[in-house]
């Protein structure tokens, strides 16, 4: 049981931060109180997969003209469809495609549903009795195919399994349910090394800890930009009496072109006193702006260039040898980004590394590619950042979103995904986080490393879709604009609560004093 809320001590606390001026970096910021007490008797209590009753030859069956039809859907006749008949028109968000489905036995299914996409790439949701479950990925081609969505819980009884368009249009023609194996004790069970051998102490005591924990409880996270200065902090420790775990930073100002700028960056300063001072844990992106101001398309500002649309830069020609200039503007922002969390390493700080991120989805320059480039480019920072600048504090995350853009076990220590699932959706996502694990051949540690709306553990376990942590993104998905008060337009504050205070979750308070954490 999580311990009574403690609002009037944690808003106490808000309001009367300290001038901070013991971490060395010589900034003048008031991050608050040092913390003193730590979980000493910190002991992981192991929670069993759910049990599924599911038989391995059960089988459910639907065709899609059968189903119910919103919007622009309609019922389509072609020879190219298994029967004769299938369902067109999926084109718009008000247009919906439903299976009336009955389940005998509660437990995990995959789902498999046969489609047709004969235009480009396409992305849509599957939504079970109105809650997203994950994303249907369909490839081109001019005959049937099946795409998969896996780890999907569906108890006992009548369900609407419901596909609503996202990007694209596609045809469907069946919808076919089997029991699920894909998670199983091992998928949490992670005995490997962190990639670096080199890894300093706190970085692997860090390391030991989230896979101990692993599967059975899960951190809650907040990307806030300025630390325990923060107004998402102190409006969600003045509602739930809680802080967060994970602390989510980006590197963005420390960017070549953000410094000659004039930027003056503090996230590092804040990483350190997150981890040294409160005792949480860190992650890190890197929203990378272009390095030279060449690389900026016109009519574009040089603050928002990591975004494909914005800049000149083609990461392809650099990677091939066509643009050695940006090869070497590249290599020098490495560089440069590395002196940085080098300060951090000098002063015994671990940090989650999460460069690169989304790159499938093509809107960042990184990703506007082909993924043997990206691959490439995560390779080279890899090591430039492993062994040229021997950054032996960083867990290295990989946040690509699909298989395809995987670099390799040897370079990534976490999986994570990024899920904006809209307004109120407090769904475990559980296809994804099986796509997830689908990714790596050596078993690897899932994070939700961005999320605009907090899920509900209770069905993240239920769904044994046991994501490490999450990462809340800032802004309007936490705060009401230009309020310090939660919104709840993403998450209601009864769901913060339950997710705060849930038997599954872990708060900063809740953590073991991870500069002692136990190795073995």
């Amino acid at each position: 049981m999580k311990r009574f809320l403690k609002l009037l001590l944690a808003f106490s606390v808000t309001l009367c931060v300290l001038l901070f001026s013991s971490c060395g970096y010589g900034i003048k910021a008031s991050f608050g109180e040092k913390r003193t007490e730590f979980n000493d008797s910190f002991t992981v209590n192991k929670v069993p997969l759910s049990g599924s009753g599911v038989s391995d030859t059960v089988t459910y069956f639907y065709e899609a003209e059968e189903g119910e039809l919103t919007g622009t859907a309609s019922v389509k006749t072609d020879g190219l469809y298994s029967d004769g008949k299938g369902v067109t028109g999926l084109n718009s968000k008000d247009s919906t495609l439903t299976f009336n489905v009955n389940i005998e036995s509660s437990g995990m299914y995959d789902l498999y549903f046969t489609y047709w996409s004969v235009d480009e790439f396409k992305i849509n949701s599957v939504h079970v009795d109105g809650i997203q479950v994950g994303d249907l990925k369909c490839n081109v081609g001019r005959e049937l195919d099946v795409t998969q969505l896996s780890n999907v819980y569906l108890s006992s009884g009548e369900h609407k399994i419901s596909i609503v368009p996202s990007w694209g249009w596609v045809d469907y023609d069946c919808l076919e349910i089997k029991k699920s194996n894909l998670i199983t004790d091992d998928t949490y069970n992670v005995t490997c090394s962190l990639t670096n051998p080199n890894a300093d102490e706190n970085t692997r005591r860090l390391y030991r800890f989230l896979c101990d924990i692993y599967g059975n409880y899960s951190l809650t996270g907040q990307f806030a930009d300025k630390g325990r200065e923060s107004p998402e902090l102190s409006a969600i420790r003045y509602e739930t009496g809680e802080s967060f775990a994970v602390l989510g930073l980006d590197m963005m100002n420390y960017s070549a072109i953000n410094r000659k700028n004039g930027s003056s960056p503090n996230s590092v300063e804040y990483a350190f006193d997150w981890y040294t001072n409160a005792g949480g844990i860190v992650q890190m992106c890197w929203h990378w702006n272009v390095p030279d101001s060449d690389y900026i398309a016109d009519g574009s500002y040089y603050w928002n260039t990591f975004y494909a649309e914005n800049t000149t830069l083609n990461l392809d020609k650099i990677m091939n040898g066509e643009d050695d200039r940006g090869y070497e503007l590249l290599m020098t922002d490495i560089d440069n980004i590395s002196a940085e969390l080098a300060r951090l390493r000098d002063d015994g700080v671990p940090i989650i590394w999460r460069p690169l991120h989304e790159a499938s989805g093509g809107w960042f320059w990184w990703g506007d590619c082909k993924p043997e480039s990206f691959i490439k480019l995560w390779r080279i920072m890899y090591d430039k950042m492993t062994n040229e600048h021997n950054l032996t504090n960083l867990i290295w995350m990989w946040n690509g979103q699909n298989a395809d853009w995987y670099p390799g076990d040897d370079y990534v220590d976490i999986v994570s995904w990024d899920i904006y699932a809209g307004e109120r959706q407090y769904g475990s996502q559980s296809g994804t986080f099986a796509e997830a694990v689908s990714c790596y051949d050596e078993t690897k540690l899932v994070a939700l490393s961005e999320n605009g709306t907090v899920m509900d553990p209770d069905l993240m376990f239920r769904d044994n879709a046991r994501w490490l942590f999450w990462g809340t993104w800032s802004g309007e998905f936490v705060l009401k604009e230009g309020d310090i008060f939660l919104s709840q337009k993403y998450t209601e504050n009864s769901m913060i609560k339950k997710a705060y205070e849930s038997e599954y979750t872990l708060t900063l308070d809740e953590l073991p004093n991870l500069k002692k954490y136990p190795l073995d």
